[in-house]
């Protein structure tokens, strides 16, 4: 009997065993595949990005006036839409300066996002409002048809509201996955005032054009998040790329009738640790950064850039509370940031929570 039960125990640790090491591999394996998917997202993402730089570069300026079409009226429209509420910017002041084109742009926005912890499941849950205001002064050098001097001064103005619903797959403990839907809606009000178009007696005239189009947005984004802790201090990496549907309608400018595909993708890099600073008994840290946005599909000639790259720093304060036990706030702060590009430059002054 003494036998039976050795000979069992044994066989049951035995399987206990080789159940832990197979387990083992497979976990290994899993973590194996799940660092290949990650490289292979950054490879894509920063070929999509130094492609769009290439194609950016190779693209003909604006010359005369007969070379806008109504297209580049429509993805101008929809362009500086995209470059002031798609998800995962930030405010900033931008100014474009080149031989025929000055332009200044700004946006803001205010907002919440967070994560929902979700009991007895293997994701959480995200959500996201805001609301998001801009503005374009872009004034355009041309050529008439005639060989005269054109002047076209076209102002936009924008307001959004955009909401978003995802979930969060976390992979280990320092990488996740957030597929997330984006769902907005914005106001666009156009004034275009062109300086130097000849009458019917060829002489030059001013005209003033005023159009506003309501343009609805849906995005489909996917965003890889990987963080590492050393002591105090925090490294944050990630990789976002966005997907976006845009339908526009306008009562008194059938052009801007119209919609269109684009996609966007951003690298942001943070790197945070500690001071000597507290507020209420709670730390402040310092933190820096590096963020590099491309407008994949966006024409050059639209804004004038393609992608934009910023470098800041700031102060953060944290607290770590959770309302209601729903979601995760952390962090409250500011920061200061400088914007560059070819022949963009611009800043990025705000308070942050996250």
């Amino acid at each position: 009997m003494r036998e039976t039960v050795s000979g069992w125990c044994s066989q049951s640790i035995s399987l206990r065993v080789n159940g832990t090491a197979v387990l083992l591999i497979v976990m290994k394996f899993i973590s194996h595949i799940i660092s290949l998917l990650l490289t292979l997202l950054v490879t894509l993402l920063s070929t999509l990005l130094m492609n769009s730089i290439a194609v950016a570069q190779n693209e003909s300026p604006l010359s005369g006036l007969s070379t806008i079409s109504e297209s580049d009226i429509r993805n101008s429209a929809i362009a500086f839409v995209n470059t002031t509420s798609s998800p995962g910017l930030e405010g900033a002041t931008l100014e474009v300066d080149n031989a025929e084109r000055t332009s200044e742009q700004w946006r803001s926005s205010l907002g919440f996002n967070a994560e929902i912890t979700l009991k007895d499941h293997i994701f959480n849950a995200y959500w996201g409002l805001g609301i998001v205001a801009g503005s374009l002064d872009d004034r355009i050098q041309l050529t008439g048809d005639n060989g005269q001097p054109v002047k076209l001064d076209l102002t936009r103005d924008v307001i959004s509201l955009r909401g978003s619903l995802g979930l969060v797959f976390p992979i280990n403990e320092h990488f996740k996955l957030r597929p997330v839907l984006t769902l907005a809606v914005s106001d666009i009000q156009n004034t275009t005032i062109v300086d130097g178009i000849l009458d019917n007696n060829n002489n030059p005239t001013t005209v003033t054009f005023n159009n506003n189009a309501q343009i609805g947005s849906t995005t489909g984004s996917i965003d890889a998040l990987y963080w590492y802790w050393r002591d105090d201090y925090k490294l944050e990496l990630s990789a976002h790329y966005n997907l976006i549907y845009s339908d526009s309608f306008s009562e008194d400018n059938p052009i801007l009738n119209t919609h269109a595909w684009n996609s966007t993708a951003q690298l942001k890099s943070r790197i945070s640790g500690p001071t000597s600073l507290t507020t209420k008994a709670r730390p402040w840290r310092w933190q820096a950064y590096v963020n590099h946005t491309n407008f994949i599909s966006q024409d050059k000639k639209s804004l004038g850039y393609t992608g934009l790259f910023e470098i800041g720093t700031g102060l953060e304060w944290r607290f770590n509370v959770k309302p209601l036990d729903w979601f995760g706030w952390q962090y409250i702060g500011f920061n200061v940031g400088v914007i560059t590009s070819r022949n963009v430059e611009g800043y990025n002054i705000g308070i942050t929570a996250r």
